[in-house]
């Protein structure tokens, strides 16, 4: 699959799954997406990646969602 079919699929998934994320997790709290569904979250964004590596995923593939922010990412530049 390419990195665009998996934008796609995560941009979706971020579309949907907004509601549940913004009611789930605190206020600014980093949720990632991969493969459609969540699989990882936390408060800084450097450990959230590291979440991401040891679960086998490469941060470049997933979307990162912050709960209550008011718009859906286009992407996410991690620095």
């Amino acid at each position: 699959m390419t990195r665009e079919e998996q934008n796609a699929i995560n941009q979706e998934a971020a579309r949907r799954l907004k509601p549940q994320i913004d009611a789930g997790y605190p206020a600014k709290q980093f949720v990632a997406i991969a493969g459609g569904r969540i699989v990882a979250d936390d408060a800084d964004l450097y450990k959230l990646c590291d979440k991401l590596s040891a679960l086998g995923i490469d941060p470049m593939d997933a979307l990162v969602e912050r709960a209550g922010d008011e718009e859906l990412p286009d992407y996410i530049e991690i620095i």
